[in-house]
């Protein structure tokens, strides 16, 4: 692990050692030092042969020994260095990208030129970057495996080179983040193979209404606060309805989230574990005047003359107009006058390009789809 520049935490330590075991066992068994697969490191199936290690035992065992420092880490983590010799290890969650462009223009021709079978790397970081070494490929030539899992890391969250499918690693343009963004260039849902043919999207007003009741009802985590990597599932089991983030043009739920149509509603929010969660705004109101769900939302029709009180959280709405836009309570005046100074512009307010707030049939607000 020094030579390969990567920090032995107790997670990379329990995996090298039974790699290391894998290893042993085929020069015994088959006198190779090749696994059967024939690739320059064990895969799943074969390190599962081998038999699993206890964690805590190979934490009492390093903490007993005195060539060996343990540090705490984060949470239940830690790294064992060894004493003395305290090592140049790279950081693969360091967003500084330290590498020449060259090897980024080889990498993304490489990636995309792969064929379907060569493109499926294991989901975690560190193996992907093992199959990565093993292929000896000309633009990771003399790079260390601490490196390479670097370069695995920026290639994800930055390059796009790489995103994930059904868990494991392939090529950007065949991940589902990519299939999202294509999907919510065109505001369409991402049908699964396994959903249902014919199934209720949610509107941006039954989104507003369903976080509205879902945020004062919840106690999970917290009063007034539901995860965000739940919420998907409790708009399912609450309302019969599916939150397509790609429907309402959205790549990814948390950005859905953080629309200005939510944002007098609730804001996203990491807590100290590393959750994100989805919190409820508290807006004061005087005693005589509660918000409820038949006055907080306004519907605004092409000739943004007439606004009438939508229906609250039964969800049986009638297929609104193809220009129709919904718009919190607390900022229906502000946008209704700059849809006024845009008209007294002479500019066509339906056209999206034309206004800051997206009034034209991108944005429409519609909740059902064959």
């Amino acid at each position: 692990l020094y030579q390969d520049e990567i920090r032995p935490y107790g997670r990379i330590l329990l995996k090298r050692i039974r790699e290391e075991c894998a290893t042993r066992r085929f020069v015994k068994v088959r006198g190779s030092r090749s696994p059967p697969s024939g690739s320059a490191v064990p895969t799943e199936s074969e390190l599962n042969e081998v038999g699993m290690i206890d964690p805590k035992f190979l934490r009492r065992l390093c903490e007993g020994c005195s060539e060996l420092q343990v540090e705490p880490t984060d949470g239940k983590e830690y790294s064992v260095t060894l004493v003395g010799q305290p090592g140049v290890f790279i950081d693969p969650c360091i967003a500084t990208d330290p590498y020449p462009h060259r090897l980024w223009t080889e990498a993304a021709k490489y990636f995309e030129e792969l064929k379907e079978e060569d493109g499926l790397f294991p989901g975690g970081r560190y193996a992907c970057a093992q199959i990565l070494k093993s292929r000896s490929l000309h633009f990771l030539k003399n790079r260390s495996l601490g490196e390479i899992c670097h370069i695995v890391q920026l290639g994800i969250s930055q390059k796009k080179l790489l995103g994930y499918s059904d868990g494991q690693l392939v090529p950007h343009g065949r991940s589902e983040e990519c299939l999202k963004e294509r999907a919510a260039e065109h505001q369409q849902p991402v049908v699964t193979a396994s959903q249902q043919p014919e199934v209720l999207y949610a509107s941006w007003e039954q989104v507003y209404e369903g976080l509205k009741a879902l945020l004062e009802s919840s106690t999970n985590p917290a009063p007034n606060m539901i995860s965000l990597s739940n919420v998907k599932r409790l708009f399912r089991s609450h309302f019969n309805l599916v939150l397509s983030e790609t429907v309402l043009g959205y790549p990814r739920v948390g950005d859905l989230l953080q629309d200005p149509r939510l944002s007098c509603l609730c804001h996203l929010e990491a807590l100290g574990n590393g959750q994100v969660v989805i919190r409820l705004i508290e807006i004061s109101q005087p005693p005589s005047q509660p918000m409820s769900p038949q006055s907080s939302w306004f519907q605004v029709g092409p000739q943004y003359e007439q606004m009438q009180a939508s229906p609250s959280l039964a969800f049986q709405m009638q297929q609104p107009s193809s220009h129709q836009v919904y718009y919190g309570a607390d900022s229906w005046q502000h946008e209704l006058a700059m849809m006024a100074t845009y008209s007294a512009a002479g500019s066509p307010v339906s056209s999206p390009s034309s206004s800051p707030y997206g009034v034209g049939p991108a944005f429409c607000a519609s909740n059902r789809f064959p």
